[in-house]
């Protein structure tokens, strides 16, 4: 005999799980983490993009992507990832927190509606910041690039968003923006959120608004 409980119970499962997800999905900046008995806040760039029932970003070094499911409890992966070498320390411990804590994470939590905190044992831990659709940005351009590896290999632009921050990798393109190798600049671009990029690709595009200066 059908059963209409289970099927009505089943149902809410689904439904339940598909707003925990929608509540989720977004862009997110990585704020702090914490692995391997260290924790560190304010570290060099990693994102998270959250749609549907898949997650990709980029981890430090690299781009990585997987699945997401919410019941009957939190599940993150397993995760592909590229594999350009770490060259920068700062970089690679920000990379192995966030492989590392995600694949093992056991809960997560949204706090206020733009913090996502996702939770491991031993207190590990990683604490993401939602970002606007859209949002302008100062960034810093060095006057040489660096050989880096998406998804072939290339050579990336060196950025910071302040004179005192250190350089970053910038695996994007900036739409408008001619780069001279040998000259530093300062620009004014506009971050705007991809819908449904590709696994192995960005989830923003970067539009120039302005040379500031160099």
């Amino acid at each position: 005999m059908f059963n209409k409980s289970l099927l009505a119970t089943a149902l809410l499962v689904v439904a339940i799980s598909a707003q925990a997800r929608s509540l989720l999905d977004g862009d997110y900046v990585l704020s702090e983490w914490r692995h391997a008995g260290v924790t560190q806040r304010e570290p060099k760039k990693a994102t998270l993009n959250i749609s549907g029932d898949r997650v990709s970003g980029v981890s430090g070094c690299n781009r990585y992507s997987g699945g997401i499911s919410t019941l009957p409890k939190l599940k993150v992966g397993p995760l592909a990832s590229t594999r350009m070498a770490c060259l920068d320390e700062q970089a690679a411990q920000v990379e192995s927190a966030v492989l590392g804590v995600l694949d093992k994470a056991q809960r997560y939590r949204l706090q206020k509606g733009n913090r996502l905190v996702f939770l491991a044992a031993k207190g590990e831990r990683l604490i993401f910041v939602r970002q606007p659709d859209a949002i302008e940005q100062v960034l810093y351009i060095a006057p040489e690039t660096k050989a880096c590896t998406g998804v072939v290999p290339m050579n990336c632009l060196q950025t910071r968003e302040s004179p005192a921050a250190e350089w970053t990798l910038f695996y994007d393109h900036i739409e408008g923006f001619d780069y001279v190798a040998g000259k530093s600049y300062k620009i004014k671009v506009r971050r705007e959120k991809v819908a449904n990029p590709p696994a192995d690709a960005s989830a923003f595009k970067y539009v120039l608004l302005e040379v500031l200066g160099d």
